[in-house]
């Protein structure tokens, strides 16, 4: 697959590769080469270096020295970290956060967005539109330091919805739509109890999928159904 050349080719090589580690298609089981997708992209290792660097500080991959790349992998026990952060911070920003009018249109739109995308079996534009729910709500927070804890589990998270589109996606739309309706009713406290409802449901889902895997092998992940 040959890459355009009007676009920075870092960026270009960049956005591909984090488009596939969200989507699922490469995991922690392959080997991410700068010639893998040097010879894929068609071209120079350089700005696939580049990329594969900022992808690693940023926490979607690990580079091993002389073996090359992989994508980060999250056991249980970090995906129930992440969610009980989450349950506990998440209705913290909805309790402080400014929610003006745009803010809130820009709510409606994920929440519309996502619908579609769900009914389309697009999940790349739905995950996007799934985290740009809760990414509006945290860029809204007025706590600076709440806000920075949650940027900083942003991108674990991307691996995560790619985990919880087929368990949970079609419940998640109408959480939201809950969500944002209390929100649009004045009742923040109503909102921010629905929305640790709405983590602690995915959690479970998650969680409950990924003990059965382990106890069942051969039985793919959630990812690659």
């Amino acid at each position: 697959m040959g890459l355009k050349i009007p676009e920075n080719l870092t960026q270009q090589a960049y956005r591909h590769i984090r488009d596939e580690i969200i989507l699922g298609k490469l995991d922690g089981r392959q080997h991410l080469t700068e010639n893998y997708f040097a010879e894929r992209f068609g071209i120079s290792k350089s700005p696939v270096r580049e990329a594969l660097n900022r992808l690693e500080s940023e926490g979607l991959i690990t580079i091993v020295p002389r073996r090359g790349a992989f994508v980060a992998e999250l056991s249980a026990h970090d995906i129930e970290e992440i969610f009980e952060l989450r349950e506990a911070l998440e209705p913290m920003v909805i309790r402080d956060a400014v929610l003006n009018d745009k803010v809130l249109s820009h709510m409606r739109a994920a929440v519309m967005s996502a619908g579609q995308f769900r009914e389309q079996n697009d999940k790349a534009n739905y995950i996007r539109a799934d985290a740009s729910f809760h990414t509006t709500l945290v860029d809204a927070s007025s706590n600076s330091r709440l806000k920075k804890i949650l940027e900083n589990m942003r991108n674990q998270m991307l691996i995560v919805r790619s985990r919880t589109f087929e368990l949970s996606s079609h419940t998640s739309v109408k959480q939201h739509q809950g969500i944002l309706d209390a929100i649009e009713a004045r009742n923040r406290e109503h909102a921010a109890n629905l929305m640790a409802e709405h983590i602690r449901t995915v959690r479970a889902r998650l969680v409950s999928h990924l003990q059965n895997r382990d106890r069942t092998p051969g039985v793919p992940d959630a990812v690659h159904a």
